[in-house]
Order: C-alpha cells, then sequence, then structure tokens
C-alpha cells in the first residue's frame, strides 16, 4: 500500500558529492567551477509491486495505477505525474519568462487543462519478448493554458511571445519535445469573468 511505502525509509545509494546551492534554483550544482551551470535532480525511491515511493529534496511522492490495471489507486500513476511535471514547468518558467520580457509582461496566473496521449500497446502488447506495434511514449498532449494578466495592457500576439519563450525555455517540456512528443497546448489571454 502506498501509506506503507511512505513509512520504509529511503537512503541515498548513491556517492554523495560535494555541491553548492544555484542561485537560481533549490536544486544543486557540483562545487566545480568547470560544471557551475549543470543542475542534478537526486532523489531516492522504493517500490513495491506497482506502487513507489520517491523522496525529492524534502517531498514525498507516491505513485500507483488504478485497479482495474492491477493497482490499488491510491496515487498518481506516472504519466500523470509527467504531466504535473510539464504544467508545473512550464508555470514557473513562465513566471520567469515574464519577469524578463520587455516591457515586462504583467503576468498574475495561468490556468491549464491539458490530456496526454498514448497508445497503449506501446506499454502492454504482449508478447513481451516481441517488438510493440507502436512507441509506449506520449505521442501528443493537448489542452489549454488561459493566461490571466494584471490590468489591461496584454494582447494576444504577447500571450503568443509568451507561449514561445516558455515552450522553448521550459525544461520538461523540451524533453518531452525532443522525445517526439508533440505539445498541442493552446496559449490564450483570459476572458473576463473566467
Amino acid at each position: 500500500m502506498a501509506t506503507r511505502l511512505l513509512a520504509l525509509p529511503l537512503r541515498a545509494t548513491a556517492r554523495r558529492c560535494v555541491t553548492a546551492r544555484c542561485a537560481s534554483t533549490s536544486a544543486s550544482t557540483p562545487a566545480d567551477d568547470s560544471d557551475k551551470h549543470v543542475k542534478r535532480y537526486p532523489l531516492v525511491a522504493r517500490g513495491a509491486g506497482v506502487q513507489c515511493a520517491i523522496k525529492a529534496r524534502n517531498f514525498m511522492i507516491n505513485t500507483d495505477i488504478p485497479k482495474q490495471m492491477g493497482g490499488m489507486d491510491e496515487a498518481p500513476q506516472p504519466v500523470e505525474l509527467l504531466l504535473s511535471a510539464l504544467v508545473g514547468c512550464e508555470q514557473a518558467t513562465a513566471a520567469y519568462v515574464a519577469r524578463h520580457m520587455q516591457p515586462r509582461f504583467k503576468l498574475n496566473r495561468i490556468a491549464f487543462a491539458i490530456t496526454g496521449i498514448r497508445d497503449d500497446r506501446g506499454a502492454t502488447s504482449l508478447p513481451i519478448n516481441e517488438p510493440a506495434p507502436c512507441d509506449a511514449r506520449l505521442s501528443k498532449i493537448t489542452g489549454e493554458a488561459v493566461v490571466h494578466v494584471r490590468g489591461a495592457n496584454e494582447t494576444q500576439q504577447r500571450i503568443d511571445e509568451l507561449a514561445k519563450l516558455v515552450m522553448t525555455r521550459c525544461p520538461v517540456a523540451d524533453t518531452l519535445h525532443a522525445a517526439g512528443t508533440k505539445i498541442e497546448v493552446k496559449w490564450r489571454l483570459a476572458e473576463d469573468g473566467e
């Protein structure tokens, strides 16, 4: 059960490296000057059956799968966490980009509604030792990002500029794009009362 997994001690088994805090994030970087811009995101995990308990810094994350797939449905599926990472990273990247746009973009918040799409045969086709008929990865992510701004001076053209910059600077979006996942999320300016 996911709650039992949380109680298990999670210890790093990899050799610890000397780290220094990066000024732009809480992720750590090597103290060696030659790697001063390289960020690392260490975590430890323990799995049992289809469930997993993960510790990232001081935060616990659990994964599970739905009951109809053999899980207990006590935590999000790993793919749901991947999609969560995408919108979380896009939000953080948008806040950073908005601060540095000229003139400064007056971002208040973004409301995301996205769906990841994949062909399940890529992961579950049998027999297991035969090639799958398709890739297991997400083939497409669709949805909408509704951008709420402070004041009434921002335009759809500026929203498009913000979205383009976010898509090129967001590490998670860039990783998914490099893996061949099509990201078709429409960014638009929020309407009054939305």
